[in-house]
């Protein structure tokens, strides 16, 4: 291939809007990863093991909550798309406004809960102490800002800014997360304190962007579109792939407290679940719709859907193939036994499945398809309902993971290929 040859291809494929987003979103996704993967370095060098499944075990925890409640991102940046192509971007600001105020009431409530409840979440946990709860509680208003925050900046296409904002907030998580371990005291909590500090810097960032960005923007009199259906309906589907996704690691905690491989493993495997990340954002302002099927928004989808596959598969090969070595780079332990190995092979798996199945929900739910998205949650019930029947040992929990998100993904991929597109692409 010739000089010039390559020069128009590259040329080419950056003309188009999905590639050169994602693009943008890959390069910061990767700085993070790189940030995220050195806090995971660190604090599980300098937490014993017990304090690191514990870690493991509040994260997923928070992870569960971020889930559903990334239907506030969902929906922010679906109405923020819409208000755009309709000319209103000014009255995202109103929207904005909105919804921080309304998050903000149950986020308190539910801190407060925390609080509260802080003696029987202990024992489910097997926790002895309280100060990583009250930690998780003080976390909760920033889990409910950033959604929205970072749904406004991708409706509108702003992916720069989102990016910058995430990266600052990685670099501080592993800059006071790790820190307080290492130099203050090898404890969950302190882990978990740098995890939610990094959070309130990025929704700092995102509102100072969004304030200066949308500033001057030209406020309709029109009424806001209202969200409260759409949210209620992305809700369970969201928190259905939620613990589809990160169920396990609670799981495997609450039937088998002194298992401590597997969160190296499930944190491992984590990883790749991050790569679907750019590319459905890139996707999700680009096939919103009010209900309608396109041919151009299904090309877009298994555009995206190949993108995010070529992606998977060399994460999921490179764990399959080097799982020792990983375990060795990323976690410091240098003899991985057989058990781990496999732990890694099979949650590379599982991971697999659900990055590619996070494509699939978030084109159903920019298309408001919600009788085709809920398979989802009767799947979820599946599993949870397997992983009570079969936990004898940690493998259990992760093939029943397996199963459960290779099926809804086959499924779901037929529901799409199957749909009848009445207008002609663009």
């Amino acid at each position: 291939m010739t000089k010039q040859t390559l020069k128009k291809t590259i040329t080419g494929l950056f003309a188009d809007d999905l590639m050169r987003h994602t693009a943008i979103l890959f390069a910061a996704m990767m700085a993070v990863h790189l940030f995220n993967m050195a806090y995971q370095m660190l604090v599980s060098r300098a937490l014993p093991e017990e304090e690191y499944a514990l870690l493991a075990a509040f994260l997923g925890v928070l992870a569960i909550l971020a889930r559903p409640l990334s239907t506030l991102a969902t929906g922010v940046n679906h109405y923020s798309s819409l208000l755009h192509l309709e000319g209103r971007t000014g009255d995202v600001k109103r929207l904005l406004r909105k919804w921080l105020l309304l998050t903000g009431i149950p986020a308190l409530l539910l801190g407060g809960a925390v609080v509260l409840l802080n003696r029987p979440l202990a024992g489910f946990l097997h926790l002895n102490r309280f100060a990583p709860l009250l930690i998780a509680g003080a976390v909760l208003p920033a889990l409910f800002w950033l959604p929205i925050l970072n749904g406004a900046a991708q409706g509108l296409q702003w992916f720069g800014w989102s990016s910058a904002a995430t990266i600052f907030g990685a670099l501080v998580r592993l800059s006071l997360g790790a820190g307080f371990v290492w130099f203050l005291y090898p404890a969950c909590g302190w882990a978990m304190l740098g995890h939610g500090l990094g959070m309130y810097v990025s929704v700092a960032m995102l509102l100072l962007g969004l304030l200066l960005m949308l500033r001057g923007q030209r406020k309709s009199e029109s009424a806001l579109p209202s969200l409260r259906f759409y949210l209620l309906q992305s809700f369970f589907i969201q928190a259905a792939y939620a613990v589809l996704m990160t169920a396990d690691v609670v799981l495997v905690k609450h039937y088998l407290p002194e298992d401590t491989d597997f969160a190296y493993a499930a944190t491992l495997g984590r990883m790749v679940v991050f790569l679907a990340g750019p590319v459905v954002a890139a996707m999700f302002p680009k096939v919103v719709s009010k209900g309608t099927a396109t041919k151009r928004h299904h090309a877009i989808f298994f555009r995206s859907f190949g993108y995010t596959a070529l992606f998977v598969a060399a994460a999921v090969i490179g764990c399959t193939v080097f799982p020792g070595l990983l375990a060795r780079f990323l976690f410091g332990i240098r003899n991985a036994g057989d058990s781990l190995r496999m732990l890694i092979r099979l949650m590379a798996l599982v991971m697999g499945f659900s990055a590619l199945l996070n494509v699939v929900v978030q084109f159903l739910l920019a298309q408001r398809r919600f009788v085709q998205a809920s398979v989802i949650p009767g799947f979820a019930l599946l599993y949870l309902a397997g992983a009570y029947l079969f936990h004898a040992a940690s493998w259990q929990v992760a093939a029943g993971a397996a199963v459960c998100n290779g099926g809804v993904l086959l499924i779901t991929l037929i529901l799409i290929a199957r749909t009848k597109l009445h207008e002609p692409a663009e």
